[in-house]
C-alpha cells in the first residue's frame, strides 16, 4: 500500500454537541473519549499518537494508494489546515503512477454523503480520476495502536477540555485531534490569534461539522491577515453560492493573493479568466 500522510500530525467536562449544527448529518446518541492527564499518568499527545497509528494500518499491496488526511463531511484538509480541492487531490493520484489501481481515504466521513442528492468526497474522487475505485470512511474515524480503524457517528463527544492527551493503549479520535482547539477560541479571540483561529474554523469542520461556524472562525482569522483562513473562506462561500458570496469570496481571494498565497492566486486567475473569441 502506498501512503499520502497530508495531515498526521487536557479541565472540566465539556459536552460537543454536532446535533446543534444544521449539517444534514445523521447523528445519534453520545461517545466518552478517555481522559489523560499528562501530570498523573503515563500520556501521549494525540497528535504524535494518531502519526504513528496511521504508519500501522496493514499494507493492501502497491496497487492501493492510502490518503490519511483530516477530513469533514464536505472538505479534505492538508496539513496546514487548508482545504484541498478534489482535483488537486486526484491530481496527487495520478503523480503516483498508473500502478494505483484503487485509492483508499483514511478519512472521517470521506465515504458518507453531507446530505441527500449529493456524493461523497470518496465519490467526487473517484469521478475526477474517471471512475478509479475510492473508499471512504462513514463516520468519525478511531484509530489503534495496531493500526486497526472504525468509526463512530456521535451527536455528542463527551470529554475533557484543552489539549487532546492519549493514554498509551487508547484508540484515538482523528477528528478530535483536530477539533480540541475549539475549546480556546475565546482567548484566541481576545489574543488577536489568526493561526488560533484558523484552527478553531477547521475545528468547526472537522469536529463539530458546523461549515457555517468554520466560515465566521475563517473570516476572523483572514480579518487577522491570514491569508490560509481568507483561502477557505473563499473556498466555502464559492460552494455555498448564498446571495453577495461570490463576491466576498472574491474579495478574500485578492486578500490572500495580495500576500502572496500562490493557492489563492490560482483560484482567482480561475475564475477571471474569460474565453478568448475565435
Amino acid at each position: 500500500m502506498t501512503r499520502l500522510t497530508a495531515c498526521l500530525l487536557a479541565i472540566a467536562t465539556c459536552f460537543n454537541a454536532q446535533a446543534a449544527c444544521s449539517n444534514g448529518m445523521q447523528l445519534q446518541g453520545a461517545v466518552d473519549v478517555k481522559a489523560c492527564d499528562p501530570a498523573n499518568a503515563p500520556c501521549v499527545r494525540a497528535d504524535d499518537a494518531l502519526y504513528q497509528y496511521i504508519r500501522a494500518i496493514p499494507d493492501d499491496g502497491p496497487d492501493v494508494l492510502s490518503i490519511a488526511t483530516h477530513s469533514s463531511p464536505w472538505h479534505l484538509y492538508d496539513q496546514d489546515y487548508r482545504i484541498l480541492e478534489i482535483d488537486e487531490v486526484a491530481a496527487m493520484v495520478k503523480q503516483q503512477g498508473s500502478g494505483i489501481k484503487r485509492v483508499a481515504l483514511v478519512a472521517s466521513w470521506s465515504g458518507a454523503t453531507p446530505a441527500p442528492g449529493t456524493t461523497s468526497l470518496a465519490g467526487k474522487l473517484s469521478k475526477a480520476l474517471g471512475g478509479k475505485p475510492v473508499t471512504g470512511q462513514d463516520g468519525f474515524v478511531w484509530v489503534s495502536p495496531q493500526g486497526t480503524l472504525r468509526t463512530t457517528r456521535q451527536a455528542f463527544t463527551i470529554r475533557p477540555g484543552g489539549p487532546y492527551w492519549a493514554g498509551r493503549n487508547d484508540d484515538v479520535m482523528a477528528s478530535l485531534v483536530a477539533g480540541w482547539p475549539m475549546y480556546m477560541e475565546a482567548e484566541y479571540i481576545k489574543q488577536r490569534d489568526a493561526v488560533g483561529l484558523l484552527r478553531v474554523g477547521a475545528a468547526k469542520e472537522i469536529f463539530m461539522l458546523c461549515p457555517d461556524g468554520a466560515l465566521q472562525s475563517y473570516e476572523a482569522s483572514a480579518a487577522l491577515d491570514n491569508p490560509v483562513a481568507a483561502y477557505n473562506a473563499a473556498l466555502i462561500r464559492l460552494e455555498r453560492k448564498r446571495p453577495g458570496d461570490v463576491a466576498a469570496a472574491m474579495k478574500l481571494l485578492k486578500q490572500a493573493a495580495g500576500q502572496g498565497d500562490a493557492k489563492a492566486e490560482r483560484k482567482l486567475q480561475s475564475l477571471t479568466k474569460t474565453p478568448r473569441a475565435g
